[in-house]
């Protein structure tokens, strides 16, 4: 680029540095750049939205005409999302035109969700590393069954049953599952903001973890960041990057949300609903959505607003009832295969890990039959497929690990594994929503040398335990 053509060559152009050059330089970004005026926007999970911008919840991604959700993984999936009202600065004086965009604190160990003053010179500056050190216990990873979209996405700690996210992790849920390090439960809703796409949600247990602080004052342009979360659904992963815009209006299904901050870290579905933190370890923003048709561009709800919305549910909880639907599903997420399976032949260990991938898989993705499928003749001469179905249409099993594998000959074995369900109460053992299971399989090679599931008993005293 020749120097005629930089910022500043323009006897026109304010003093680089002033608040009259950052409205000078946005209204030149967007006569250079008309598309960025209104971006398409994603769906915020099973809303179906058009594409461009996506929520961060992971789980759910539809392709582009119709729009990509990451949520929840499929619920935090998703595109970038709404934002709040967050005061004007003097290096966003100006605000400009709405853009589509799908979304992707806290309190005090006292249970107060109570706003922290914060600005980069209120308090000195850490490393992120130290930051991260110190606070991703208490960064919750949230799983959601639900009715119509699923999917997994972030929270965190105010206090240690209350879970601050962003609405379209946790909306239309059957069961809200919460997992804090080695510490599971559910949740409910107590909490509900859809225009600010803002929730709370209350541990069924205490969870222990680092309890966050949400910030009252407007980060600063410039100002360096950091979110924790999920993203993909996969581990616990921290971004870096900076804010590169206050402010923002986003339109999500004709709907401008208002006051978003900008920023460049690297947010994607599974990240909605996490802290954005400043290098301090305040929490500036809930993240919420992503813009699709750029590199680098996501949104965060302001940590004003959310400290608003999060103190008055602490005071005056608004439960919410989980969704009824016939046959609500789980994330959507490929269950990985188990590894060599020790005790068993090669030959057995990889039918049996196939066997159980394809039975886990069935359940959590609504494929009942393929999952009725891995029973022997003799399983199924005993049990429905409807049956089966009724017992397990709101399963989500995950974290499946082999605790035991014998083999007493070539066509049978006995594996036992131990894995974490979600479910509605209604279809759990003694009502729960959450259990631990550990459970013997008895398995059974057919002719054509696939594995059966043949039997199950307990792999101890008993088969399960409430989360």
């Amino acid at each position: 680029m020749s120097d005629n053509n930089r910022p500043g060559r323009d006897d026109n152009v304010p003093r680089y540095g002033t608040p009259e050059y950052a409205e000078w330089y946005a209204r030149r970004l967007q006569d250079q750049y008309p598309a960025a005026r209104a971006v398409p926007s994603a769906p915020p999970r099973a809303r179906k939205r058009s594409v461009k911008v996506v929520v961060l919840a992971a789980g759910v991604v539809v392709a582009v005409a119709i729009g990509i959700i990451i949520g929840a993984v499929t619920k935090d999936g998703g595109p970038v999302k709404n934002g709040r009202g967050v005061g004007a600065s003097t290096e966003a004086a100006t605000t400009p035109s709405p853009q589509s965009v799908r979304k992707t604190s806290t309190a005090s160990a006292t249970n107060q969700a109570t706003a922290t003053p914060s600005s980069p010179s209120s308090s000195p500056a850490e490393t992120f590393a130290s930051i991260y050190a110190r606070e991703h216990s208490g960064v919750v990873r949230i799983d959601v069954v639900g009715c119509s979209d699923s999917g997994v996405g972030t929270g965190f700690l105010l206090s240690p049953t209350l879970i601050a996210t962003v609405n379209h992790v946790v909306a239309g849920a059957v069961v809200v599952g919460l997992t804090d390090q080695e510490q599971r439960t559910t949740g409910q809703v107590i909490g509900s903001d859809p225009v600010h796409d803002l929730a709370l949600v209350r541990a069924a247990r205490p969870l222990t973890g680092y309890h966050f602080h949400i910030a009252s004052a407007a980060p600063r342009i410039g100002d360096p960041v950091a979110a924790i979360g999920f993203p993909i659904g996969g581990p616990i992963t921290l971004t870096q990057g900076g804010i590169s815009g206050l402010n923002r209006d986003i339109d999500v299904d004709g709907h401008t949300e208002t006051g978003m901050v900008e920023t460049d870290a690297a947010l994607n579905p599974g990240n909605s609903g996490g802290p954005l933190l400043d290098n301090t370890g305040t929490v500036i923003g809930l993240v919420d959505a992503g813009d699709t048709e750029a590199n680098g561009i996501a949104y965060a709800v302001p940590g004003d607003q959310a400290a608003s919305d999060m103190q008055a549910w602490e005071q005056t909880p608004q439960p919410q009832s989980a969704a009824a639907c016939q046959n609500p599903l789980g994330p959507s997420q490929t269950t990985p295969d188990l590894p060599t399976i020790t005790g068993l032949t090669p030959d057995a260990s990889a039918g049996i890990s196939q066997a159980f991938a394809t039975y886990f898989d069935g359940i959590n993705t609504g494929d009942y039959a393929a999952a009725y499928n891995i029973f022997s003749p003799n399983l199924r001469s005993r049990e429905s497929l409807e049956s089966f179905i009724a017992g397990d249409s709101s399963s989500y099993d995950f974290d499946a690990t082999v605790i035991d594998a014998q083999q007493s000959s070539p066509q049978t074995a006995s594996v036992a594994l131990t894995f974490t369900s979600l479910q509605a109460p209604e279809k759990g053992p003694d009502g729960d929503a959450c259990d631990n299971w550990t459970i013997s399989y008895r398995m059974l090679k057919d002719t054509d040398g696939t594995w059966y599931i043949d039997g199950t008993a307990p792999y101890g005293s008993s088969t399960h335990t409430s989360c």
